[in-house]
């Protein structure tokens, strides 16, 4: 980066999550913006490695603040996104619960906030995300489909509904007020610091497999759903850019689809367990 540019200011909703965590350290790493972490607890809660790292360096220089906000309370998103350019959110309810409800209030009524936040502040781009799991029905198995795949009638469960409705927010808010949006798709998201893999080493490594075991999965590594939020916003930057993307949805994956089993014993392996 020139470093006679200053950095703009972007701030990453549900900063302290595990993939937000990885796209607060490569926003930083890139030299172009200063971050604004958010996320409901009171501080950040670095690890030792992270105060030792790039991060604790950014927060005691001040390329990086930490703003504990919900975005479920309008006036702490409007006082937290002043000045900033561009809005990553990634903050959701959690996706192991089935609880209506709460993914109503945080996912869709929350995103509500954001943008409206957004256009308040006059933030130029709000990159949201969303999951490849919008157009599943939790029945009818999904094979080399795009973009042009439909919502389905019936949703299996609370987090994809409401992803869903957030999304078609996020959408429909585009090109309003001069704020560009975009939504990203990825599909299972594994890499350092999921919680997939430490689950399954907490049970030794054991797993019971309800049908044939032959169940494909999207797998995608989480640098890889950085860089498709990454590049979304730097294509919103441009004229051209906004034009061709603005209000849409994107999948990212690794696109090398596999057995889900095979693809949980190939790590498990590698970390000391039989198959």
């Amino acid at each position: 980066m020139d470093p006679s540019v200053e950095a703009r200011w972007c701030a990453v909703t549900g900063g302290r999550g595990f993939m937000a965590r990885h796209m607060v350290l490569a926003l930083l790493r890139s030299g172009r913006w200063r971050v604004r972490i958010m996320d409901l607890h009171a501080d950040a809660a670095l690890t030792p490695d992270e105060d030792d790292g790039l991060l604790g360096a950014a927060l005691r220089d001040g390329r990086a603040v930490y703003i504990s906000a919900n975005v479920c309370e309008l006036a702490q998103l409007t006082k937290a996104l002043e000045g900033v350019d561009t809005v990553f959110h990634t903050a959701a309810a959690d996706p192991n619960s089935n609880n209506f409800p709460l993914h109503y209030k945080v996912n869709v009524e929350g995103t509500k906030n954001i943008i409206q936040a957004c256009q308040t502040c006059s933030v130029k781009t709000l990159i949201y995300t969303s999951s490849s799991g919008v157009v599943f029905d939790g029945v009818h198995g999904l094979l080399n489909v795009d973009e042009s795949t439909p919502y389905p009638e019936k949703f299996h469960e609370a987090y994809t509904q409401t992803k869903a409705e957030a999304e078609q927010l996020v959408m429909k808010a585009n090109d309003i007020n001069e704020l560009r949006t975009c939504c990203i798709r990825p599909g299972t998201i594994f890499g350092p610091g999921d919680g997939m893999i430490p689950t399954l080493v907490s049970y030794g490594g054991m797993r019971i497999i309800l049908g044939d075991g032959k169940n494909n999965d999207d797998f995608v590594y989480v640098e890889n759903v950085v860089h498709g939020h990454v590049c979304a916003e730097k294509t919103l930057s441009t004229k051209e850019g906004a034009m061709q993307s603005g209000g849409k949805a994107y999948f990212i994956t690794n696109m090398e689809p596999m057995k889900m089993w095979d693809f949980l014993d190939m790590i498990l392996e590698d970390l000391g367990y039989k198959r």
